[in-house]
């Protein structure tokens, strides 16, 4: 295994070159760098061949909220609906740095996150048809009017894949909001599938914090065996 360290910004982005040739390629954006717990993650569940690029150091609830909206968490929230800014620096710089280091051209693209990065995930799949597959982990469907946006828009046709997860404590939360996030996730898979995407809803014991690498490479197995 080869590891390629880049920065774009303050974004820290990881290459994991794991195989060779032609081989799907995971980008997964997550709050912390955590490429090597989703390797040993990986390992556990018997994942197929694939390269794994981590994207790290986001200004999180800035960068990866689609619109902004008031405070719904903390009044740290500060979801300012800078995706939009983001998305090109994903698409236009980190998508072409990273892929001019492998040996062959990718054989098809996964963009991956947990909570609010699944979130952005989704929404990317609406903006650009790069990402072929998505995969949104304990994501936060919960998010002010994405419900909505989902039913009134489509998907780029490129999409071929979405799993989507969610923890089943998560609907407990005393937070009027964050308490639909477990039907408005299944609500959304529901609809993808509906249109003819290829689409996995899976439910995992525990609350949001629990054993996020492990619920993201759950997805990676699944895309990779049936999408």
């Amino acid at each position: 295994m080869e590891v390629i360290e880049l920065q774009f910004g303050h974004r820290k982005v990881c290459l994991y070159r794991l195989v060779q040739g032609a081989a799907p390629l995971v980008y997964s954006i997550d709050y912390h760098e955590n490429g090597r717990l989703l390797l040993e993650a990986c390992k556990q569940l018997e994942c197929e061949g694939f390269n794994l690029v981590t994207i790290s150091g986001l200004h999180w609830n800035q960068e990866l909220s689609p619109w902004p909206v008031e405070t719904v968490v903390s009044r740290d929230d500060n979801f300012a609906g800078q995706a939009s800014q983001w998305l090109p620096v994903l698409t236009d710089e980190v998508v072409p740095e990273v892929e001019r280091r492998l040996d062959a051209p990718v054989a098809w693209r996964c963009l991956a996150g947990y909570s609010l990065a699944g979130l952005f995930a989704l929404w990317t799949a609406h903006q650009t048809g790069q990402f072929s597959r998505i995969l949104s982990a304990s994501g936060s469907m919960w998010y002010p009017d994405w419900l909505e946006y989902v039913q009134e828009h489509y998907p780029t046709m490129a999409l071929k894949g979405v799993y989507l997860s969610v923890g089943e404590q998560e609907s407990t939360s005393r937070n009027a909001v964050l308490h639909t996030v477990g039907e408005r996730t299944r609500a959304v898979a529901e609809l993808m599938a509906e249109r003819g995407i290829p689409t996995k809803f899976e439910l995992n014991p525990g609350n949001h914090f629990k054993n996020p690498p492990l619920r993201i490479v759950k997805g990676i197995k699944w895309l990779l065996e049936n999408t």
